[in-house]
């Protein structure tokens, strides 16, 4: 009885996890589009506060070197970053640099400096969002942007047979005298 019920239950989990395999590119894309988007925001937010005051109550505080050139550079970046990681241009370059304000805000800023901790007191504004974003740029750096993206148009990213042949190519061949 037991036996039966784990063989029905293992049966449906692996046909629904079939299922959502297939759908890893949407998922891909629904990622992108979304935390692409919220970067913008950010970005936006940034300009709009003004890159002095960004300077003066976020960098300056910080002790940050070149406050003056970061609050322009910085949501320039995330501005930019954003809007590749949405068409998928240059998908892996944005999610690095982006992945790398996220090290750096959630662990310098938010923990070192302002001392909020994961959660932040009272479970508000910690680093936790900065820890988010860092797993969703890192699993876009390693996943890649997914077939429907600029960079699959451009062949800056292999196709998935491309992807298939090269992992069955070995990885150095034999000299022979052919090969001379």
């Amino acid at each position: 009885m037991l036996h039966r019920l784990y063989q029905r239950a293992s049966g449906l989990y692996k046909t629904g996890s079939r299922r959502l395999t297939g759908l890893s590119g949407v998922a891909l894309l629904i990622l992108r589009a979304v935390v692409g988007w919220l970067f913008i925001l950010h970005a936006l937010f940034k300009f709009q506060l003004g890159t002095a005051a960004f300077a003066n109550f976020v960098l300056k505080p910080a002790d940050l070197p070149l406050a003056g050139t970061l609050s322009w550079f910085v949501p320039t970046m995330e501005l930019v970053a954003g809007i590749l990681i949405i068409v998928g241009l240059l998908t892996r370059l944005a999610a690095v640099l982006l992945a790398m304000e996220m090290v750096f805000t959630g662990f310098v800023y938010k923990l070192a400096d302002l001392h909020t901790g994961v959660l932040g007191p009272h479970g508000t504004g910690g680093a936790e969002l900065d820890f988010v974003y860092l797993a969703a740029f890192l699993l876009i750096l390693i996943a890649g942007p997914g077939p429907v993206a600029v960079d699959r148009l451009l062949r800056l990213e292999p196709r998935p047979q491309e992807e298939a042949d090269e992992a069955e190519e070995p990885s150095l061949s034999p000299v022979t005298a052919d090969t001379i």
